[in-house]
């Protein structure tokens, strides 16, 4: 196949002036209010019908978490007609005798009382519906099976913010490395413990003030991460590491260039790894390499990665597992080992075996890549298990047919959210060790968001265990006011075993697992901080209080607490980090003042 013309340049990363120790920690000073599109309303005087939570009036032509007005004569994202009976990956009828959902009747919702008894949510396997002809990727479409057209569409997508759920790359060759992984010592990659607050009454620890832009609009800072010791963050110049219990900087590790792409996880002695632009140049190739030891603040080292010539941020994507960071982009992937040396294993842009390519890894526990397979009418997806060392699949499942993309929830077990006929996701999948299908959850008309974005390991909403996946339900009015749950579904058979209410006025989201406990994170009202509860699946989703964050943070708060369904918050070592990946000098106000904000135990 041949290879198409190279993707547009990215914006320039710009210089990060002198940290503003006025701002209550690290960064820049905020004379220009730089932040991620778009600006949240003001809060009102007094709460309308509840206050902070209530739905938002939905923009001109609806907007991502709105129903869209299908484009004319159908296509790509226009709500297919369902089959005759319903099918697998259309909102299913509600169960016999109810079942969950705000739109259902309601089974009683207190802790330790069961879901709806009727069909389980996740029917057998099935084939989903495929796009409609005639679309963006149909037969006859503009740019339709050419190098072009899916260029256009990945650019189309990051420009739009909108979540297209179809990551487009070129067909990638695996050659295995002659680099043998000897001797590893094996580092597991547990993203550091969460732990119980020493006091429920919070604090605000630091804020990292937002760099001032030059002359790009807006610019990437994407990449968080936490320790029990540290909090670190990516800006426009390199990466600056937070004494999280002093609130203090510890450290700042200059970069050649802007990151362009960035691991979701650490180590668990605090090695992470990150993609990073040659120079800081607007026309600068995402070609390097970097590993970072986020505890002590060092650079370990640094490689230009192999076959990334024209390689940017579109299409980017990197994980760690097993001592292993893997990286892709439009052309190419490579591994290395964490400490060091040349390719594990590597690939490029010249073809691909049996018409496949790699979408994208995941990782944590397990290094895994969704690949694609077919035609980008009709795709078809397999999502492998791989050999850190080789790259070679161990373990594969074939997605169902008529799924247009698959985004990796979790390694393991392995869980991954899915999208049929439309560019949202549709459907939550558990799978096997058999590579089988176990269960299918079917999120209906957007009841339930595991918050998955573009990129292969980006479901910021979903947590799982060995027995549940957590998924927070969409907004809902409640008594007074709107507000939502989290959802237990149950891992091998897909059905709704409890529900962990918000409350009034309030929303909340999985956060991750820490131990037998669900942490999750409910979001500020408009005049009260957030809080963290652990959430306790032994006793049906009873909850206690960790963390009660202070009532004078809550505005603040409130400007990260948007965004953070596709970043998600960090919680380690009884600490809260809520951060942002996306500057803009065209938003006006306080949100996006801020990189990152941390809250602590009084």
């Amino acid at each position: 196949m041949s290879q198409p013309p190279p993707p547009p340049s990215q914006p320039p990363a710009g210089s990060s002036p002198e940290p503003d120790k006025s701002a209550g920690g690290a960064g820049a000073p905020g004379q220009q209010e730089p932040a991620q599109p778009p600006q949240p309303p003001q809060p009102p005087q007094a709460p309308p019908g509840g206050g902070f939570g209530a739905p938002p009036q939905p923009p001109a032509g609806g907007g991502y978490g709105y129903p869209q007005q299908p484009p004319p004569g159908g296509g790509f994202g226009a709500p297919p007609q369902p089959p005759a009976g319903g099918g697998y990956g259309y909102p299913q009828q509600p169960p016999q005798g109810g079942g969950y959902g705000y739109g259902y009747p309601q089974q009683p919702g207190q802790p330790g009382q069961p879901f709806g008894q009727g069909q389980p949510f996740g029917q057998g396997p099935g084939m989903y519906p495929t796009a409609p002809p005639g679309g963006p990727y149909g037969p006859g479409a503009p740019g339709g099976g050419s190098g072009n057209g899916k260029v256009i569409a990945i650019v189309a997508a990051a420009v739009a913010a909108v979540l297209a759920v179809v990551t487009i790359g070129f067909f990638l060759v695996h050659e295995n490395g002659k680099t043998e992984a000897e001797g590893d010592k094996k580092t597991g990659t547990t993203d550091g413990g969460g732990g119980k607050p020493a006091s429920t009454e919070g604090k605000e620890l630091f804020k990292i003030a937002s760099p001032k832009l030059t002359d790009e609009e807006t610019a990437s800072v994407t990449g968080a991460w936490a320790t029990d010791r540290i909090f670190a963050k990516s800006t426009l110049d390199g990466i600056v590491g937070i004494d999280a219990a002093r609130g203090k900087q510890a450290w700042k590790i200059p970069l050649d260039g802007q990151v362009c792409a960035a691991s979701r996880h650490s180590t668990d002695d605090g090695k992470t790894a990150v993609v990073v632009a040659e120079t800081r140049s607007s026309r600068a190739e995402c070609n390097q390499m970097v590993v970072i030891d986020l505890n002590e603040g060092k650079k370990l080292w640094q490689e230009k990665m192999p076959n990334s010539e024209r390689a940017t941020t579109l299409g980017m994507n990197m994980s760690i597992s097993k001592n292993v960071v893997a990286a892709k982009w439009i052309g190419g992937s490579v591994a290395y080992k964490l400490t060091g040396g040349g390719p594990l294993w590597k690939s490029e842009g010249s073809g691909g075996t049996g018409g496949c390519e790699d979408e994208g890894f995941a990782g944590g526990e397990e290094l895994m890549a969704v690949v694609q397979c077919g035609s980008y009418s009709e795709p078809k997806l397999k999502v492998q298990k791989l050999d850190p060392k080789t790259g070679e699949a161990s373990w594969e499942f074939d997605v169902p047919k008529g799924v247009q993309s698959a985004r990796i929830i979790s390694t393991d077990p392995v869980v991954i959210g899915v999208s049929a006929g439309t560019s949202s996701t549709t459907d939550v999948m558990t799978v096997g060790d058999d590579e089988k299908l176990k269960a299918k959850i079917s999120l209906g008309d957007r009841k339930y968001d595991p918050g998955c974005g573009t990129d292969v390991e980006s479901c910021a909403s979903a947590v799982v265990d060995d027995d549940y996946v957590y998924l927070p339900s969409a907004r809902h009015q409640g008594d007074s006011s709107s507000t939502n749950e989290i959802i237990a579904f149950d891992i091998d058979t897909g059905r709704p075993k409890w529900k962990s209410d918000a409350g009034e006025q309030r929303t909340i989201v999985p956060v991750r697992m820490d131990g037998d406990k669900l942490i999750a994170y409910k979001k500020p009202t408009y005049d009260a901080g957030g809080q963290i509860v652990a959430v306790d699946p032994a006793a049906q989703g009873k909850q206690e209080l960790y963390m009660r964050n202070p009532d004078d943070s809550a505005q603040v708060e409130n400007n990260f607490a948007g965004v953070t369904l596709r970043e998600p918050p960090l919680y380690v070592n009884g600490r809260l980090f809520l951060h942002q990946t996306l500057l803009s000098k065209r938003s006006t106000g306080s949100y996006g003042k801020y990189l990152g904000i941390g809250f602590g135990a009084k």
